[in-house]
């Protein structure tokens, strides 16, 4: 049984199919709410009459003299929308518009075992719809208020988190870099000299892991601040590289670089800029089978400033390209993972480009290399003022 019929019904008496029409006019002037009379004979719905199309023809010149002693079955609607009592409240609004929208004016008949229990009317109805809305308003703003809180508490557990991790990590990065740098002497035995290594690549992959999952926590709740400054455009493709120049030789990959002019300055988070370029970079070697080549160009456009990196790697099927941009989606599936990593890499360079008014659109061909395009918009591009010639003084 549904409760929402209780609000929607109006328990209207009906009238037997021998009432005659002047005993009908009569109850409408009687109960000037009633907006529809049913016709039952028995329990039987045989059909409905509707307050002003009922007037309109009875009140119309010699009306009452044709009509008023006829049975009201002269008048009526003989086949009105029924619906069942057990319906759910979005099927009546389908039924209501699919099978006859006029029901909703008319009004329409609620049967319960095909026999009559009541009726239901447009402003019923919209009364119904109108409580349905706001109930379903509240449950939205309690669930998206809980929403939030879980939010802030991901985001103070992250940060606390990552603290109490990055402290002790940071004491074996620092100590495992030292004892790499071997001041007092070389590492004996040597395979200890191989294990701090190890070591202090692994320290340095799981803080990685960890600025990954805070960075997009923060960006997650919307706490992403940006410090903005102005600097050359090649610049943080320069310090990129610079950092990943040792990864690029060492997976055996070529690299080509075509950067627009110096003179060209970008006004945005110079920090974020960088960690972008790595982030694309870092796909690309992580995907790119040695003897590939990753290429990085950058361009003024008519509209802003366009950076691309593409590769000759593995590339991406066209049912991945939206979802590996959206956080920990990867290309590979879980059982084939051959590549460590998050799959945040490009969730966040997407959301730090956004956060700059920019985008990012990926082309990928599976087997062949993909392309990704970040672009800045017009309004944080820069073109500076070239260097002004020394005047010189007359003699």
């Amino acid at each position: 049984m549904s409760n929402y019929f209780e609000q929607l019904l109006e328990r209207r008496l009906p009238v037997m199919p021998t009432t005659n029409c002047h005993d009908v006019y009569e109850i409408f002037m009687r109960e000037p709410d009633a907006l529809c009379i049913p016709v039952v004979d028995g329990m039987e719905v045989l059909g409905l009459v509707n307050r002003q199309d009922f007037l309109l023809r009875y009140t119309y010149q010699l009306g009452p003299d044709l009509y008023g002693k006829r049975p009201i079955t002269q008048l009526m609607d003989s086949n009105p929308l029924v619906v069942d009592r057990g319906m759910a409240f979005e099927d009546l609004g389908n039924r209501i518009v699919k099978v006859r929208a006029g029901g909703l004016l008319g009004g329409f008949v609620v049967t319960e075992d095909g026999r009559y229990f009541g009726v239901g009317t447009a402003l019923s109805l919209l009364r119904l719809m109108l409580d349905v809305s706001e109930r379903r308003s509240d449950a939205l703003e309690i669930e998206r208020q809980r929403v939030e809180q879980a939010n802030r508490s991901k985001t103070e557990f992250l940060a606390s988190m990552s603290h109490e991790l990055r402290t002790p990590l940071n004491a074996i990065i620092g100590f495992t870099d030292f004892m790499m740098s071997e001041p007092f002497g070389p590492v004996q035995p040597a395979r200890y000299g191989e294990y701090v290594v190890d070591v202090n690549r692994s320290a340095n992959h799981l803080l990685g892991l960890i600025n990954e999952l805070l960075d997009m926590a923060k960006i997650e709740a919307g706490k992403m601040e940006l410090c903005e400054e102005e600097f050359p455009a090649p610049q943080p493709v320069d310090e990129a590289l610079q950092i990943l120049k040792q990864s690029i030789s060492d997976a055996g990959l070529k690299l080509k670089v075509d950067l627009a002019d110096a003179d060209v300055h970008l006004f945005a988070d110079q920090k974020m800029a960088v960690q972008v370029m790595l982030n694309l970079l870092s796909n690309a070697i992580k995907f790119t089978p040695g003897g590939g080549t990753i290429t990085v160009r950058s361009v003024q456009t008519d509209d802003g400033f366009d950076v691309t990196v593409a590769d000759t790697g593995i590339g991406i099927p066209p049912d991945h390209l939206e979802r590996i941009l959206q956080p920990f989606e990867q290309v590979e599936t879980a059982m084939s993972r051959t590549k460590p990593g998050t799959g945040l890499g490009l969730p966040l360079a997407k959301a730090m480009i956004e956060a700059h008014g920019g985008r990012m659109s990926i082309a990928s061909s599976l087997g062949k290399g993909t392309q990704i395009t970040i672009h800045v918009p017009n309004a944080r591009v820069v073109r500076a003022a070239p260097p002004q010639c020394p005047q010189s003084t007359a003699a």
